[in-house]
């Protein structure tokens, strides 16, 4: 053991001398040379790489994560002598995939699962009168990017879009199949499939896209294009899509300053008669305390082709062409919004006023959010309707309604 023991220093002071060596003292010249090649044969697959350390490199070039989401929404309908109150409590998991690559390559896909144990699926919905689902799933996003030179950078597979400067209500946003539901907090339409072109010069932006969505044949792709060019404190865009079977459509849309004010202007209109739609409003906020500040906003929506009175929607709802917000000429809307109010610093108010012009029925709703916890969000709405019956907010004789949701992201 003594012998031992003496030998260690012994061979630590000859690995040192080792060590120090000037780099010519090696065969083949100085070690660094071969370094890079050294390197890309340790990170390939025959170059041995352990599990450990190869999966420590990918998880550093894929991201996950995703949210789980509760939701309980209680309603009621007031027929003549009766009224029923309604519940539903869907649970929604969403996760993503995020690949950033070499080469500015990133690969992308997010899908989601949703559960309402509250479903029976042998009865029709109370509001659609369509069947139900307790579990249902969707893929929202699957693409691939790259860029050719860092010149047009391309975007291929199912992806979301969204166009025009407007808050609520988007004539440009023509590529999207579903009009958004204005009563969820998120986006939650799914993408569309298509190849996008982005083409940045100087300081405006153009785009070309291939639709590709639900097309086996080459004669059945859409194509839009859009160009988005700044105007010192305003911008302006331009943007069309044309597909086999569908009007050819033009759009154009116009946000700037105007003092306190921010205004946007929008405007569409296709190659059909009776097809011209506008929307446009302005936001404005002020300080009311050294704080604390509220934001209001006013839009509104004119579509040509929309209805006038009450009288067509019964059809519509036969056909599942009952879109609401989207049915009357006229639409107008007012928006309040307290972010975090006095003491109140994880807390915020949104109080939304919907009316529709054609058959003056209306929608209110009064939000607020809390968020106190780092990765949990709470949620909590409760809204009404007036109007008479029959007209679109008050078509079911729904009431009151009270919603609730708690959103965890990891």
């Amino acid at each position: 053991m003594k012998s031992f023991a003496v030998s260690i220093p012994i061979f630590a002071v000859f690995l040192s001398q080792i060590l120090l060596a000037h780099a010519e003292d090696f065969p083949g010249g100085d070690p660094s040379a071969n370094l890079e090649e050294t390197l890309k044969k340790g990170f390939s697959a025959e170059g041995g790489m352990q599990d450990e350390d190869k999966k420590a490199l990918d998880s550093d070039r894929l991201k996950i994560g995703g949210k789980l989401q509760a939701e309980w929404q209680i309603y009621t309908i007031n027929n003549s002598t009766t009224r029923k109150d309604f519940v539903s409590n869907p649970m929604t998991l969403e996760m993503y995939l995020d690949s950033q690559l070499k080469d500015d390559v990133r690969s992308f896909f997010r899908g989601r699962l949703v559960h309402d144990g509250s479903i029976d699926e042998s009865t029709p919905s109370p509001i659609t009168g369509l069947t139900q689902k307790q579990t249902t799933s969707s893929l929202d996003e699957m693409k691939l990017s790259l860029n050719t030179n860092k010149r047009v950078y391309w975007t291929l597979g199912k992806q979301k879009i969204k166009w025009g400067a407007s808050k609520f209500w988007n004539p440009t946003d023509f590529i999207n199949n579903q009009k958004r539901d204005f009563l969820k907090s998120e986006d939650v339409r799914s993408g569309i499939t298509m190849i996008k072109a982005h083409i940045p010069f100087r300081d405006a932006n153009g785009y070309l896209i291939g639709v590709t969505d639900a097309a086996n044949e080459t004669n059945q792709t859409g194509a839009a294009a859009r160009i988005e060019v700044p105007l010192s404190a305003a911008e302006w865009t331009f943007s069309s899509y044309s597909r086999k079977g569908q009007p050819t459509k033009f759009g154009t849309d116009f946000s700037f300053a105007l003092g306190d004010f921010d205004l946007y202007l929008e405007w569409a209109e296709s190659n059909q008669q009776f097809d011209k739609s506008a929307s446009g409003g302005l936001t404005y906020q002020f300080k009311y305390s050294d704080d604390d500040t509220v934001s209001l906003g006013l839009e509104g929506f004119w579509q040509e082709n929309g209805y006038d009175n009450k009288s067509s929607y019964s059809t519509l709802i036969a056909n599942n062409k009952f879109v609401p917000f989207f049915l009357g000429r006229t639409y107008g809307l007012l928006t309040i919004f307290l972010p975090n109010p006095g003491a109140w610093n994880d807390s915020s108010f949104m109080c939304y006023a919907f009316l529709n012009g054609s058959d003056r029925s209306q929608f209110y709703r009064l939000t607020w959010t809390y968020e106190g916890y780092s990765d949990l969000r709470l949620m909590a709405a409760l809204g009404a309707r007036a109007g008479e019956s029959g007209t679109e907010m008050k078509y079911f004789n729904q009431g009151m309604d009270a919603y609730f949701q708690l959103k965890a992201e990891f």
